[in-house]
Formats: C-alpha cells, structure tokens, sequence
C-alpha cells in the first residue's frame, strides 16, 4: 500500500530524482533524467545565443518539468524565444502545455504532423490529468487505512499533490507553428536550422546548430530504435543522410548519451536487420560482434527488436500490400 502511495505521490509531487544538468560549452546546456527515468522521459537541452534561448523538448512528467523550468528561468540570463518538439510522441507534446504556459511569449514549432492531428492532444492531455486524479482519490482513500503515524507521513504530500494537479487542471495546450521542410532561425548570433522528416514518429523535426555542428534529433537518433510503425525505409533514409553529413560532429537523441556521428551505424544496423527480415538472434550475434555491448544492452536490444518484428509482422497481415 506504501509502494502505491509512493508512485502515486512521485508523479504529483517532487519525490522523484532530479535531472542532470551538463554544460556542452557556453551556449549549450543538455538536461538527461535520472537513471530511473532514463527509458521513460527524454532528454531536453537549452541553447542561448545574445538575444534569446531555445528549449528543446518536454516529457510527461509534469513534476520535473516544474523543476526544469524554474532551474532554466535560475541559469538564463536572455529570455526563451523558441521551443521545439522532435517528435511527434503524446507525452512529448502534452509536456509542452507546462513550457507554453512558464514561457508565453515563445514561439513553439514541431512538425506539421502535430497540427494537423492537434485535437488528439488536447484530448489526451485531458484524459492523462483525469487519470492522475483518479489515482490520486485513491491513493487518499487508501492512506486513510494507514496508522495515524503513517498518515501524518503522508498528508503533505497529498496536499500538495493535490494543489500541484489542481493547478495542472488549468493547463491550455495550444498549437504550434507547423514546419513542413525546412526554416533558419537565429537566437542572435547563434543560427539554428529546423527540418521536419517522418522517421520514428513520422512527424519528426531535427534542429541543427551550426555553432558546434550538434544535431537534436530526439527518439530517431536513439542507438536502440523504438519502432512503433511500419515505415521504416524512410527512417533508415533519414539516418543515413545524417551518416554522410559530415557537417554534423554530435547527436542528443532522446534516450541515453550524446555521441558522434560514427554511432550511427548502430540505428542504422538495426533498422536494416528489420527491413531485411534478419532473425532475432543472428542479428544480436552481429551486432555483439561488431561492438562492445554488455549483457544487459544485449538483452534490451533483443527485448526492442523482437517487438519491432512482431509489430511489423502483424502490420503485414493486416495489410499484405503494406511497404516497409
């Protein structure tokens, strides 16, 4: 009951591990969850140039969201003047409601994908706040079966669980500009170029800093591919124009570290496997051989590709004409 009033609590409240702060060079901050979070919530960045600052990405969890803010208004001495959403994700663009209200006069662009499908949402961002409200009902209902000592443990936090999801309630998620191709900004004296593509949630958007030859491209770049569709020629297209981009030195995907651009050959690998119908198993063999993968990462990389094929196999059934 304890364990369930902890997670409850954690969601609502700030129970929950801070995020890591890493400072790329004078203009580039990159924010990664905590361990625990690590496959669940993505990593962000904050660029400034002379005139403003850019946030790029939000997450679910609308606790740490709150702390992420208040440490960007602490470290910012510019105001935000963008926020940019890599994919197309739910949780993703629900996240964005907290930076829209915390930066009103910023301008968010994601891909043209979003708007067109916008009121899913706003629906989803509705429905995600009344689930939290359920389980917050609950969860009172069950600490009041606790020892008084127990519940006195627990009444602040649900008090400020509650206010914290009350105040949430109020939230108006509004859409963004919609980027079709590509578009050049400039924070003052520090250019940035959007470009939109279809790849892991077939309404991606990659935003390039010339500066320092960094490319965010969120959940397509993840060395271990999520796949969640069955259009994965395109995405593969997308990951192998960035591999000949020799203007591009470094990659923030959305889960795990930063790295070069020779990394890429891992995504790459994997999505090809996927295309070329490579069993499960041969293609772990390769993979382990080629690189230096721990027992761990071995048995993710199965978890994740052996999804993927099940995915694709039952899209195929559905749609024999279907193109991969």
């Amino acid at each position: 009951m304890r364990f369930i009033l902890a997670v409850v609590v954690s969601l609502l409240t700030n129970l929950s591990y801070a995020d890591q702060w890493y400072k790329v060079d004078e203009a580039t901050w990159l924010i990664s969850p905590s361990a625990h979070a690590r496959y669940i919530q993505v990593n962000q960045a904050v660029i400034h140039g002379q005139h403003c600052a850019a946030i790029i990405n939000a997450h679910g969890d609308f606790a740490q969201l709150e702390q992420m803010i208040n440490s960007v208004k602490n470290k910012l001495t510019v105001p935000v003047c963008y926020l940019f959403s890599t994919s197309a994700e739910q949780q993703q663009i629900q996240g964005m409601a907290l930076l829209q209200r915390a930066f009103p006069s910023a301008k968010w662009y994601a891909n043209d994908k979003v708007v067109k499908g916008f009121t899913q949402y706003q629906q989803g961002l509705i429905a995600k706040l009344s689930m939290l409200a359920q389980s917050l009902s609950i969860s009172k209902q069950r600490a009041n079966k606790l020892s008084d000592t127990e519940q006195n443990q627990w009444q602040a936090h649900l008090e400020i669980a509650q206010q914290r999801l009350s105040d949430w309630r109020t939230l108006q998620l509004t859409p963004p500009i919609a980027i079709k191709q590509s578009l050049s900004l400039d924070l003052g004296d520090y250019p940035l170029t959007l470009t939109a593509s279809s790849a892991y949630s077939q309404g991606d958007m990659f935003i390039f800093s010339q500066t320092n030859g960094a490319l965010f491209a969120g959940n397509t770049v993840d060395e271990l591919p999520y796949v969640t569709h069955h259009q994965l020629a395109p995405w593969l297209a997308c990951l192998q124009t960035f591999n000949q981009d020799n203007t591009i030195k470094w990659l923030l995907p959305a889960h795990g570290k930063p790295y070069k651009r020779v990394a890429l050959a891992r995504p790459i690998t994997f999505i090809q496997a996927l295309l070329n119908n490579v069993p499960a198993t041969e293609f772990i063999n390769k993979v382990t051989a080629l690189y230096k993968i721990d027992e761990a990462t071995q048995t993710r990389m199965a978890h994740y590709y052996q999804l993927a094929q099940r995915r694709l196999a039952t899209t195929t059934e559905s749609d024999p004409n279907a193109v991969l």
